[in-house]
């Protein structure tokens, strides 16, 4: 018994991933910003609202494009297949795969902070949400992450901690202008 909770002493007091502290990167937005989904989840439009009603400036463009990009220093995308939102926006999911390519591509281009938000909500093991996840979140400046989330959060930590890509954890979606607040230091009144 003795040796069990040394083991798990021993363990609790390894020292974690090499993420970098999300208190030291500044997330004033620079807005407007610009709001997408990779994916067509409904993540991103959930995102933009509560973003909007904290008295931000967003632009939610569901279908943002490279060309988009020009006008903004900041775009916050949500990755997460939603079948349902492809085939209402008429796309194959090759099309949102070649898409997000092409908003990483641009926002490297036109140094653009690309800012992921993953809320969850996709099946744990959903192959396709979790290639546009693949494309994305190497690519990213910051990640924020919902902590209950599960499905991919494993991935997220290790790619953090690889690329030394600041994360943010939400802790009550229910709480979501709360949560934001202070992760994009915006004073909620």
């Amino acid at each position: 018994m003795l040796k069990v909770i040394v083991l798990c002493l021993s363990l609790l007091l390894l020292p974690g991933p090499d993420i970098q502290a999300a208190e030291n990167c500044s997330l004033d937005l620079k807005q407007p910003v610009l709001i997408t989904s990779v994916g067509q989840n409904l993540d991103a439009l959930i995102i933009s609202s509560m973003l909007a009603e904290m008295g931000a400036e967003t632009v939610y463009l569901p279908l943002a494009k490279k060309e988009d990009l020009y006008n903004y220093k900041q775009i916050i995308i949500s990755p997460g297949v939603s079948y349902k939102g492809l085939a209402a926006a008429g796309l194959k999911f090759e099309d949102e795969t070649k898409r997000v390519q092409e908003l990483v591509e641009a926002a490297g281009e036109h140094s653009c902070q690309l800012i992921l938000i993953y809320l969850g909500g996709f099946i744990q093991g959903d192959a396709r949400s979790q290639k546009l996840i693949d494309l994305l979140a190497p690519n990213v400046d910051v990640m924020v992450i919902y902590q209950g989330s599960g499905g991919p959060i494993d991935y997220f930590l290790a790619t953090a901690a690889e690329k030394g890509i600041p994360v943010h954890f939400l802790q009550h979606l229910g709480n979501l202008c709360e949560e934001l607040a202070p992760i994009f230091s915006i004073e909620v009144e």
